[in-house]
Order: structure tokens, then sequence, then C-alpha cells
């Protein structure tokens, strides 16, 4: 992992993870019903309108969602019957706006016909407050845009429907964590000195990289929160939270996220979450970075001690990185909301991550060698005995080792590291470039008798 690619990864591991603790409520008993409401406000969100999930603030009979300043209750049950039947308290409709007038109840696409004939009956029973007119159901409800099927898949690992959700989630994600490298990146080349076009193709391609990282990592961070694992790790970071502090907790929670401050419990249950979410996210990016290194490992061209240590280096990172961030960011949030924020956690990021990943590189040199400096060993040995056979000037040498770093030398070393004859390939590697270099010498014309002899005889009397 690059430095430059460091503050995109984070931030990128940090929304991963906010994501995750957001969306820990589909596991639950009643996941759907908050399935649907996530469900339908992404797809408003993404319809350009004014949506808002505002149904945390736990008010009683509050509306779940906030669309162009109209509130929405949603429901989502079996039945279009039970929907409506949920909506009433002692035969009274208890959702009202603060007018008085009745909120809006969003149902499945498929239930909404039944739905509507339910409020009808209501209304007929004089249960709705403020509405006599049975055929007004139409337009106290309010078709969703996913039928009661679709959002309880959404709930669930590993279906299409929650696949699609997450990867709709992982595009705004990804969006970010690629403008955050691609800036970070564009910024190191122009101050290196690099060409505008030249620093340009560096950040499109950085950005990019990034962005395909983050976007897979977040899916499979989504989809492992639908299992039991998180019930599995709550307990640990529960634990690390309790350590902390509600102080320190409280500093944390509102330096990451938005909205309202919240202190004490609230502020260690979501310190908590995040954690959680990190860890979870940390483990997927780091999966998907390395992904190349397993590949090539089941392809024999590195082996299992480089993928041990280019994987311990990048968790390291990516840890290093988020916890950086993290702590970044609520420091920038305690000096200046907004945008200390992000600079905060891009500064944090980048310095945490970058230390980590150089420090455990420099222990782990001291323990295991690269499979590159293992092959370059030999190439080098394979590079001197060819030199002695062929007689090779300190000019030719030099020339030929011009030409061998022009080839795309990591390559030509892992495919040397997978081959059952190192040495053999080695030596095919490098004859060529030594033939090439030797048909060039100028042909030579050995001295005649008389010239060795005449030579001689003048040696003879200036060393008499």
């Amino acid at each position: 992992m690059e430095k430059e690619e460091i503050t995109g990864i984070s931030s990128g591991v940090i929304g991963s993870a906010e994501n995750y603790s957001d969306n820990v409520v589909l596991g639950a008993n009643r996941g759907h019903g908050f399935a649907a409401e996530k469900a339908n406000h992404l797809n408003d969100v993404f319809q350009g309108k004014d949506a808002r999930i505002v149904g945390g603030n736990n008010l009683k009979n509050g509306a779940d969602r906030l669309v162009n300043g109209v509130n929405i209750q949603t429901k989502y049950c079996k039945t279009g019957s039970k929907c409506i039947s949920e909506c009433f308290e002692d035969g009274v409709f208890r959702y009202l706006n603060s007018d008085g007038s009745p909120m809006l109840i969003e149902v499945p696409s498929d239930k909404y016909e039944a739905a509507v004939q339910a409020m009808k009956n209501r209304i007929e029973k004089g249960q709705v407050p403020g509405i006599s007119d049975p055929s007004q159901a139409n337009n106290l409800i309010k078709k969703g845009a996913f039928t009661y099927e679709q959002v309880k898949n959404i709930a669930k690992f590993g279906t299409i429907e929650s696949l699609t959700y997450d990867a709709t989630n992982g595009i705004r994600l990804a969006g970010t964590a690629m403008g955050i490298s691609a800036t970070v990146t564009y910024s190191m080349a122009i101050w290196n000195g690099e060409d505008w076009n030249i620093a340009l193709e560096q950040a499109c391609y950085t950005g990019l990289k990034v962005g395909g990282v983050s976007f897979i990592s977040s899916i499979l961070a989504a989809q492992l929160g639908r299992t039991g694992l998180e019930q599995g790790l709550r307990g640990s970071t529960d634990f690390v939270v309790k350590q902390m502090g509600a102080k320190t907790s409280a500093w944390l929670a509102n330096g990451l996220r938005s909205g309202n401050s919240i202190y004490g419990a609230a502020a260690m249950n979501h310190v908590s979450k995040v954690l959680r979410g990190n860890f979870v996210t940390g483990a997927a990016v780091t999966l998907v970075l390395s992904s190349a290194d397993f590949v090539q490992l089941f392809e024999g061209k590195i082996s299992g001690t480089q993928v041990f240590k280019n994987l311990t280096t990048t968790a390291t990172g990516v840890a290093g990185g988020t916890a950086g961030y993290m702590a970044g960011a609520a420091a920038g949030t305690s000096i200046l909301p907004g945008i200390g924020t992000i600079i905060g956690g891009l500064i944090g990021g980048f310095i945490a991550g970058s230390t980590m990943s150089n420090t455990t590189k420099k222990v782990l040199d001291q323990f295991l060698e690269d499979d590159a400096k293992a092959m370059l060993s030999t190439l080098e040995s394979v590079f001197g005995n060819l030199a002695y056979d062929y007689l090779l000037t300190q000019h030719e040498a030099t020339t030929i080792i011009a030409d061998l770093k022009k080839k795309d030398l990591p390559n030509l070393l892992k495919k040397m590291y997978a081959d059952t004859d190192r040495t053999h390939y080695a030596q095919a590697l490098i004859r060529p470039l030594i033939e090439n270099i030797v048909k060039l010498r100028p042909k030579i014309i050995l001295p005649s008798s008389d010239d060795i002899f005449n030579k001689t005889e003048v040696l003879l009397e200036k060393n008499p």
C-alpha cells in the first residue's frame, strides 16, 4: 500500500465502519423494518429528493423518514391489513403531524391495494382524526419502492437484494475515498516537481485503485455485519470502550458523527459499534489489498513467507491509518467542526498509517528475507559467472545491467521464483543480453608471426 493511498483507504474504512454500525439493526428480529426505511431512503436520495431518516430520535409516534418536508411512517408487514393495524392504538390512528393531520404511511409495493382498503375501513369507522371520506385513504398511503420480500432479503446475508443495497451504498463510500486519495496523490506529485499531465495521470490511477478497494471491501464488511460475527465481537469492543471511559468515548463519537452530540452510554455504545465496524472493514480491506498476493502464492510465484510479510505490513498500515484518522478527526472537530474534522482525519490517517506500515516492514525485514532479495542474489551470482566466462569489460557489464533494469524485473523475479530451476532461468534471462553486447565487439585480427618476432626483439633490446 503506497503512502498516497493511505488517507483514502483510511477514510473508506471509517465510512464503511459507520455504514456497518448503522446497518447492524438489519440483523435484529425485525430487521426487515429497518431495511425498509433504509432502502426507501436510499431510493429517494438517488432520485434527488431531500430525504432524511429521523426515526433515530426515538420520539413516541414520531416519523421514520422526512422526505421533501413530508413526515413518513414506514410499515412493512406481511399483509396490507397488518401494515395499517400497526398504525392504530386503542382504535385510534396514532401517527399525527404537529398540526394534527395524519402522517403518510409507507407500505410494501405489493401490499399497497390491500393497505388502502384497510385504511378505508378504518376511516369508515371514524378511527382517523380529521378524516371522514374513505376515498382519502389513497392520499394517506404511500406505495414503497420495494416489496415485502425484497426488504426481507435486504436484511439477509448473501442475497441479491442485500448485495445490491450494499453495492449502492458502496458507490457513495468509494467516491469519497477515491476523491481523497486522488487529491493527495496529485498534490504530492506537483510538490515533487512532476508535470501537470503526469500528476493528473497518477492521481486518476490511485483514485481508481483506492475507489475499487473501498467499494469491494464495503460490500464485504456490510455482508459480514448480517452474520453472527457482530455478536461475537461485541464483548471485545464493549470491553475496550469501557477501558476508554465515557469522556474519551464521547470525544470520539462526536468527532466521527454528525448531528446532535451524544454522551454517556449512548456514546460508548456508538463507539463500540464503530470499533466493530473498523475491525471488520479493516480485515476486509486488508483481504482485498492482499488478494493479488494470494493468487501469486497459489501460482507459486511468491512464498508463504512473502505473503505473511506483505499481509502484516498492509494490516498494520490500514489499522494505523484508521486509528490515526479517527483520532485526527475527533481532534479536528474539537478545534473547528466541519473542515477541521476532514483535515484532522487526513493528517492523522496519513501520518499514523505511513509510520505503522514502515515500522512493521523494518521489523519484519530483520527476520524474514523478501523473495525478491533472494532471487536477486541468485541473479547476481549467475551474472558474475557469465561475466567471467565471456570476459566482460566494466563498460559491457554496466550496459547489460542497464538493459536488465529496463525489463519488468519484479514480474520476472516472480516467474523466477516459480521456476523449478532458478539458476537456469537466470541464465536464460541474462545470456541473451550478454550475447547482444558481445556481438558488437570489434573483430580481432591476430598479429603475424613476423610481427610477434619483431616486437619481441625490440622488447629484448630495451631490457637486455
